[in-house]
C-alpha cells in the first residue's frame, strides 16, 4: 500500500530468509523473499541494496514466480547493488549442518549467518563479481562445496552433486548479471531529483543483531538505523518511520516470548483457518508461529530505537478471538522491579513476567469498515489505548489481509 505511492522501494537488510506475502488487487498471493514489494506496482523501481545478501539461485527462482503472475521484471524496475554479498552454496550447507547440532538457531538454512560472517571476516564475495568472467567465481563455488562434503558424511547427510550445483549457480548468475548496478549512486541521484523512497525492512525489531533479543537474532540490522548503511544514503534522508505492529503478537523460531500463550484451546481459536492468506505461518519456512498478547513494553523499545513517528496496526479483525476481555501487556516484572520498557537481551527477557491490563472486546465483524468512527466503540477504545500507552498516533489500521482492508487516519 505504501509502495504504491513511492518512486523507489528498497530492501536494505537480510536476504531470502525474509518473507512478505502481498495480496494483489485481484486476490492472488505474491510471496516475496528478496525482491521488494514495490514489484507489484508497474511504475515503481525496486532496489536490493548493499546491506542485503543475494542468493542468485533463489533470486532467479523468485523472478520466475513473479513473472508467472504476469508481472514484468526487468533491469528497469529491479536493480541489485554491486556491493551486496553473494550467498554461496556451501554457506547454506554449513547452516544445514549447524542446525543438526547443539548450535541450532532455528535458521531458515538460507545461508544468511555464514554469508554475513564471511562479510565481517572480509572473506566474502560481492555481487560485483558476476560482472566479470565467471570462471574464477565458479571455482570458488566448487571449492566451497567440496570443503563441506566430508563433514556432511560425518553427519549422515547425502553428498552434494557438485557438478549440478555449479551448473545451477552458473545459470543463476547469468540471470542476475543484467540487474547489477551501483544502487547507492542510483538512489542518491533519484533523491536529488525529488524522488520518494520507501525503505523496506526484513525481519522484526527483536531480531536486530545489535538491538534484538541476542543471541536469538538475525545477522543484520533490522532497524531504521540500518536503512542508511544498507542503501548508502545519508541518515537525514529519512523523515518517516512507520512501526508495523500486529494486534496479535507472533514469533517464529526460538527465543523468549514474554507474552506467549500456551493455552492450546485459545491458540487454536486465535490461529483459526490455517489455509487462509493471513494465517500465522512463516512465508519462507511454513512454520506455525507462536502467538501471544500485545506487548506495549517491547513496542516502546522498538519505537525508541527506530525513531518511530507513527504506527500501522494490523490484524485488528483478529482481536475478538482472544475472548470477551483483551489482555495487553503494559509492563514487565524483572527481579522484583517493574519495567515499562523491555530490556535488550534474551538473557534478561527470559527472566521477565508480563503485567497486563484488560480491555473489553467486541463481537461485530469489522473487515469491511473503512472509517475509524464506524468501528465499534470497544475497537476504537483499543486503538486509543495503544496511542496512549505508546505516545504515537495509529495512522493505519488493518482489518483484513487485502490491500483495501485498511482504515487510514490522519496523525
Amino acid at each position: 500500500m505504501l509502495a504504491r505511492d513511492c518512486d523507489i522501494v528498497a530492501r536494505f537488510n537480510g536476504g531470502s530468509n525474509a518473507g512478505h506475502t502481498v495480496v494483489l488487487p485481484d486476490g492472488r498471493e505474491l510471496a516475496l523473499h528478496i525482491i521488494p514489494s514495490g514489484i507489484a506496482h508497474p511504475d515503481v523501481v525496486n532496489v536490493i541494496g548493499n546491506g542485503t545478501i543475494v542468493d542468485p539461485v533463489r533470486f532467479a527462482s523468485e523472478i520466475a514466480d513473479v513473472e508467472a503472475l504476469g508481472i514484468a521484471v526487468t533491469p528497469a524496475n529491479l536493480k541489485v547493488s554491486s556491493s551486496a554479498h553473494l550467498v554461496l552454496p556451501h554457506y547454506k550447507l554449513l547452516e544445514e549442518i549447524r542446525e543438526l547440532g547443539r548450535g541450532a538457531q532455528g535458521s531458515t538454512k538460507a545461508g544468511i549467518a555464514d554469508t554475513y560472517a564471511a562479510k565481517a571476516q572480509r572473506a566474502g564475495v560481492r555481487v560485483e563479481r558476476v560482472l566479470g568472467s565467471h570462471t574464477s567465481l565458479l571455482e570458488v563455488v566448487r571449492s566451497g562445496i567440496e570443503s563441506v562434503q566430508t563433514e556432511r558424511k560425518t553427519h549422515d547427510l547425502s553428498p552434494v552433486d557438485i557438478e549440478n550445483e555449479v551448473k545451477l549457480y552458473a545459470e543463476a548468475i547469468e540471470k542476475l548479471q543484467p540487474f547489477v548496478t551501483d544502487t547507492s549512486v542510483y538512489i542518491n541521484d533519484r533523491l536529488s531529483d525529488g524522488a520518494s523512497l520507501l525503505g523496506e525492512g526484513a525481519q522484526a525489531f527483536l531480531l536486530d543483531v545489535d538491538h534484538g533479543m541476542y543471541p536469538y537474532v538475525t545477522s543484520s540490522s533490522t532497524t531504521a538505523g540500518g536503512v542508511a548503511t544498507g542503501l548508502g544514503i545519508a541518515p537525514a534522508t529519512l523523515d518517516r518511520s512507520v512501526g508495523v505492529v500486529k494486534a496479535v503478537q507472533s514469533h517464529v523460531g526460538g527465543g523468549p516470548f514474554v507474552t506467549e500463550i500456551h493455552d492450546e484451546a485459545l491458540l487454536k481459536t486465535l490461529h483459526g483457518d490455517m489455509s487462509l492468506v493471513d494465517a500465522e505461518t512463516g512465508t519462507t519456512t511454513g512454520r506455525v508461529r507462536r502467538l501471544g498478547y500485545l506487548d506495549i513494553t517491547g513496542i516502546r523499545r522498538a519505537n525508541m530505537v527506530n525513531g518511530t513517528t507513527e504506527i500501522a496496526l494490523t490484524k485488528l479483525d483478529w482481536v475478538p478471538r482472544y475472548g470477551s476481555n483483551i489482555k495487553i501487556c503494559t509492563s514487565y516484572t524483572y527481579n522484583g522491579e517493574t519495567l515499562t520498557m523491555a530490556p535488550d537481551s534474551a538473557w534478561a527477557l527470559e527472566k521477565c513476567t508480563p503485567n497486563y491490563e484488560e480491555l473489553s472486546a467486541w463481537d461485530e465483524d469489522i473487515t469491511e469498515v473503512r472509517s475509524f468512527s464506524d468501528l465499534p466503540q470497544a475497537a476504537q477504545n483499543y486503538v486509543l489505548a495503544i496511542e496512549k500507552w505508546t505516545g504515537l498516533p495509529v495512522t493505519y489500521i488493518g482489518v483484513g489481509p487485502r490491500r483495501d482492508q485498511v482504515i487510514i487516519r490522519q496523525p
